[in-house]
C-alpha cells in the first residue's frame, strides 16, 4: 500500500522538474538569440555595428556605436556608444529575463517544498518505528 504523503512528494518533484526544464528550455532560446544576432554582426556588407544596436538608439539609424558585449545574467547584449552611454539592442525580447526569473524562482520553490515533504516522510516513517 502506498504511504500517505507519497502523491504529493511526487507531485513536488515532478513540477520542481518541469519547472528547472522551462528554465533552461527560456535560457538556451534566449542564448539562441545573442548567438545568432551576434554571427549575422559579423557578415556581410552593413553588418557592423549590430543593426539592433543602431535600431536601438535615441535616434535610428544615427546611433554610433563602438562596441557592444553580452551580459549572461541577465541575458542581454549592451551597446556602447562613443561618449560611453550603453543601453540594451533589441535582440533579447523584453519577456524573456522575467519569466527566466519566475520560473528559476518557482524551481528553487519546488525543489524546496519536495525537500521538506520528503524529510517530513522520513521523520514520520522514523517515529513510526521507534514508537509501537
Amino acid at each position: 500500500m502506498a504511504e500517505q504523503g507519497a502523491a504529493e512528494s511526487t507531485l513536488l518533484r515532478g513540477t520542481a522538474v518541469f519547472a528547472a526544464g522551462v528554465t533552461v528550455v527560456l535560457y538556451l532560446f534566449g542564448l539562441l538569440l545573442v548567438g545568432v544576432a551576434l554571427s549575422e554582426a559579423g557578415s556581410g556588407a552593413d553588418s557592423t555595428p549590430m543593426h539592433q544596436c543602431r535600431d536601438a538608439g535615441d535616434e535610428p539609424r544615427n546611433v554610433q556605436v563602438d562596441a557592444r558585449h553580452v551580459q549572461f545574467l541577465p541575458l542581454r547584449v549592451l551597446c556602447r556608444t562613443p561618449d560611453g552611454r550603453e543601453f540594451t539592442s533589441g535582440v533579447v525580447p523584453s519577456w524573456l529575463n522575467p519569466a527566466l526569473a519566475v520560473s528559476f524562482a518557482a524551481t528553487v520553490a519546488l525543489a524546496a517544498a519536495a525537500f521538506v515533504q520528503a524529510d517530513r516522510r522520513a521523520a514520520a516513517r522514523q517515529a513510526g518505528r521507534v514508537a509501537p
